[in-house]
């Protein structure tokens, strides 16, 4: 299945969802169509505990930043790139910064919406070229490599669109640090082509000591701005490549002193 149709490239919705996993994550078994691609903007912010969003005294605050670039190189063979940045503005030494790419295999398809891929990605912190203040920033990152099988399913139809997305990944990650397991779990509904709302869950089982277990809920909704074409407009010639705004929150059951996540992201197809 091409990252186009009639269910609208829903998978591209989990991108911005990445931001709510723990670090940059895995977007969905979709595969973009050979010379098509898609850049995704997100920022946001996290505030413990979540009392603190009205006024409470805080213990974690801050700004995060992704950039999300995927691109079709063949069909069925889909490279990506991404950088990530979190700003603590209470503890400079909490914050952390990335840069990583990945390479994502479709390995199955079934004609009727469903997908699978296999996805190998490496991210490596880059705190220190951010200045000398970054020294001593965040210990749990550190260079990881991850391998994943993904598996989504999307349908349509006269009643709108929806899919389901799946995956599992093992993270490698160096400097004597616990490697571990995350997985991922998201919906999404559709009921006309400009809405969307999605509910996934990220978990995070570590396989050592030195990093806890998590498990994050994350709803969001998302507006595509599509055309206005009125009864007697002419509809526009060559492919259509609308932009999208994403609007979602996270919260760790697992780990309430992470506080609550908020988030908005800004997609568009080229």
């Amino acid at each position: 299945m091409r990252c186009s149709g009639r269910l609208a490239c829903v998978s591209v919705f989990l991108v911005g969802l990445s931001l709510s996993a723990a670090g940059p994550a895995c977007a969905g078994a979709w595969t973009q169509a050979k010379g098509e691609g898609l850049v995704i903007v997100t920022t946001g912010r996290r505030v413990a505990p979540v009392g603190a969003l009205t006024g409470g005294p805080i213990s974690r605050d801050t700004n995060i930043s992704q950039i999300y670039l995927e691109y079709g190189l063949f069909d069925g063979l889909t490279i990506g790139a991404k950088s990530y940045v979190e700003l603590s503005t209470i503890d400079l030494e909490a914050s952390s910064a990335a840069l990583g790419g990945f390479v994502r295999k479709r390995v199955w398809q079934d004609g009727r919406g469903g997908v699978a891929s296999v996805q190998l990605g490496y991210a490596h912190p880059i705190e220190s070229l951010l200045g000398a203040s970054f020294a001593m920033a965040e210990p749990g990152a550190v260079p990881e490599a991850h391998l994943a099988g993904l598996y989504g399913r999307g349908w349509g139809g006269d009643w709108g669109t929806a899919f389901l997305s799946t995956g599992a990944a093992y993270h490698l990650r160096r400097e004597q640090t616990a490697d571990d397991l995350r997985f991922e779990f998201t919906t999404g509904y559709a009921p006309w082509r400009r809405f969307m709302g999605i509910l996934s869950f990220y978990g995070l089982a570590p396989l050592g000591a030195g990093t806890d277990a998590s498990l994050k809920i994350a709803p969001s909704i998302a507006f595509t701005m599509w055309p206005w074409i009125g009864r007697n407009d002419k509809k526009p010639r060559g492919p259509v490549r609308p932009s999208t705004i994403q609007l979602g929150v996270s919260y760790d059951v697992l780990n309430r002193n992470d506080g609550l996540g908020l988030s908005i992201s800004i997609w568009r197809r080229f």
